[in-house]
């Protein structure tokens, strides 16, 4: 971890026994947290976490009200594996750490304001601004965008690229100032960035690759070290928010691990050795003495090490960050010293699922930069904006993507991927007609593929469909709410549709389907906890999640409980193209819709003509609710 302390907690055997899991109710990888001691009195309390989003038992039991009382606490991020919990420090507080001992803890998620402030200040500054660069001024449509007469001769570092991705590098090679990549489900938007910036690297140029979210820029990361190899290729963020197998290439860790790192380990040493002085001593002066020195060595090592970074990143050729990253202090001050342009190229990928504010960061912190790629779907999720007012859900849910398609040239700087690599066209055909303009085609490797043709998978009608509608219209499959049971959240569950999916998730694998290949998307997490309880206890490697959940994801097949059956024809959720989008476009051969069709016709036109397209181009059945519940 770049030579952080890492403290390792799990829950105290005294409170849940050995077997009991671990509850961190929303505390996740990468959260900010704090940890301290708990105060007596909170130890005759009531076991357990206590119902609050903030606070968070481990090794211990839910504390009081000891957070300002409690001197004894560190700050760090949380590292969350299996039925424990790390908390990663920046700095080795021995007297804190063995104060703690063997005492109970509490451990409490904090508020990390980081990238809204990084957002506000970049908006700030755009605002202030007296001058724009070139992007800054197309971006505004202050300017128009350079257009290529002739696209440039690339010699193709992937023999695997089809003609549409070759396209796309071309035009990103080019002239244009700004060059915006449409990927639609499955077309390879990724395998077309890695060749980008390969295309780019091999030109002498340095590229900084961003994203909304760290898995994100791993995800490109990931792909990237295969091409480029040690400190060319650089990851800034906290290591514990990396991918394991991607810290190697944090700017931490390796500005003390490799040979730039040399100077400040040794004195990273020598202030550990002063510090074990101190204990060991018991005269005043020497103690001062010894903290003065202290004091100058650590002075000392801030200023080797800030060099150490801007080394490290001036040497690189591909910096890989998230949006809000890539407003760091370490590439502010390496942008500083450099004394020239540090980027060339700025590659925002998700772009789609980036607020637009996000994106002002790097746009606004490297203005020098010559050109700017963006990548992502707007017809797939949106950024995720948690507000009650619909002006400003609107206003935020605005992205990049629609600022660049809405310039005078942006259909111009547009370029679609059009081939997909993953659904039977027979699945690919409604979302490309309506959300694509029909310009989706399925490549021959997948275009025909079916269920049944997997390894040991019986060929029975149900696994030679590729689309198949199981209508349950009617009264025998109500929907319910918090106010008809009051068993799960404001949320809403529909319990006959799920035993419904839960004999079709039987069904195939007694013909031969592993449990792996079955992925069930539910627009409520309410169906979702009903349907996890239904099929885990027996079928725990079958996928159950929300849409959000299988966002860039893909499943053999794809099982939708669409929920909703009312008289009404209130659709909820449902009425979010984008997000029903998603969910079609996840299976690679099959896609079985549950729900009722009258219900869902009545919702919207999108609804009411995927319905009818559905209704002439899938296998249709109708279950009998006798047949459901004697099966179950």
């Amino acid at each position: 971890m770049g030579g952080r302390t890492v403290i390792s907690l799990e829950l105290d055997p005294a409170i849940g026994g050995n077997d009991k899991e671990l509850d961190l109710g929303d505390v996740r990888t990468g959260d900010l947290v704090r940890i301290a001691l708990q105060s007596s009195s909170s130890t005759t309390k009531k076991k357990g976490v206590k119902s609050t989003k903030s606070k968070k038992t481990s090794s211990a039991e839910s504390g009081a009200s000891t957070e300002d009382k409690n001197a004894n606490k560190l700050e760090g991020v949380a590292n969350v594996s299996g039925n424990s919990i790390s908390v990663v420090i920046d700095e080795d507080n021995n007297d804190t750490l063995s104060s703690f001992g063997d005492a109970r803890l509490w451990l409490v998620k904090l508020t990390n304001n980081v990238t809204y402030n990084r957002m506000n200040f970049a908006l700030k500054k755009l605002k202030e601004a007296k001058s724009y660069s070139r992007i800054q001024e197309i971006l505004l449509g202050q300017a128009n965008a350079s257009l290529p007469v002739v696209l440039p001769d690339v010699t193709f570092l992937d023999p695997n690229m089809n003609d549409p991705q070759k396209d796309a590098v071309k035009f990103a090679l080019s002239d244009s100032e700004i060059s915006l990549i449409h990927g639609p489900p499955g077309t390879g938007k990724t395998f077309t960035l890695i060749e980008i910036i390969r295309q780019m690297v091999s030109r002498g140029e340095r590229v900084l690759v961003c994203g909304p979210s760290n898995v994100s820029v791993d995800n490109i990361l990931e792909r990237l070290k295969h091409h480029i190899k040690g400190n060319k290729l650089i990851r800034i963020g906290h290591p514990a928010r990396l991918f394991q197998g991607n810290r190697m290439n944090a700017l931490d860790i390796v500005s003390k691990t490799g040979d730039h790192g040399q100077v400040i380990r040794e004195l990273r040493e020598e202030i550990d050795q002063n510090l074990g002085k101190i204990s060991k001593t018991r005269s005043g002066r020497e103690r001062r003495e010894i903290y003065s020195d202290v004091k100058m060595l650590r002075k000392d090592y801030r200023v080797r090490e800030k060099k150490v970074l801007n080394d490290i990143i001036m040497e690189a050729q591909v910096v890989v960050s998230t949006l809000h990253g890539a407003g760091s202090y370490s590439l502010r001050n390496a942008a500083q010293a450099s004394g020239r342009p540090l980027f060339d190229t700025i590659i925002i990928d998700e772009v789609s699922q980036s607020l637009e504010a996000q994106c002002w960061i790097p746009i606004m912190d490297f203005p020098d930069t010559k050109k700017l790629v963006i990548a992502g779907d707007n017809m797939q999720l949106p950024p995720v904006v948690m507000s009650k007012s619909a002006k400003t859900k609107d206003v935020l849910e605005k992205t990049l993507f629609d600022r660049v398609e809405s310039l005078k040239e942006g259909e111009k700087v547009k370029k679609l991927l059009s081939i997909q690599y993953r659904m039977n066209e027979n699945i690919m055909q409604f979302p490309s007609n309506y959300f694509y303009k029909s310009k989706l085609v399925a490549d021959s490797s997948v275009a025909h593929r079916l269920l049944c043709e997997l390894p040991d998978v019986e060929r029975i009608e149900e696994t030679e469909a590729p689309v198949m509608w199981i209508d349950t219209q009617g009264d025998d499959f109500p929907e319910s709410s918090l106010e008809d049971n009051n068993k799960f959240d404001t949320s809403r569950y529909n319990e006959n549709e799920a035993y419904l999916v839960f004999n079709y998730v039987k069904k195939l694998l007694e013909h031969g389907v592993t449990p792996e290949s079955i992925g069930i998307i539910a627009p409520y997490s309410a169906q979702v906890s009903l349907l996890s309880k239904l099929i885990h206890e027996q079928h725990s490697a079958v996928e159950i999640a929300t849409v959000d959940g299988f966002q860039g994801r893909e499943k053999e097949v794809i099982i939708l409980s669409l929920v909703r059956s009312n008289e009404k024809g209130e659709v909820g959720f449902l009425g979010e193209e984008r997000r029903l989008n998603v969910a079609m476009t996840r299976p690679k051969r099959q896609l079985v819709v549950v729900g009722d069709t009258v219900t869902i016709s009545r919702g919207s036109k999108f609804l009411h003509e995927w319905v009818k397209w559905s209704e002439d181009n899938s296998m249709l059945e109708f279950p009998d609710i006798g047949e459901v519940l004697e099966a179950y």
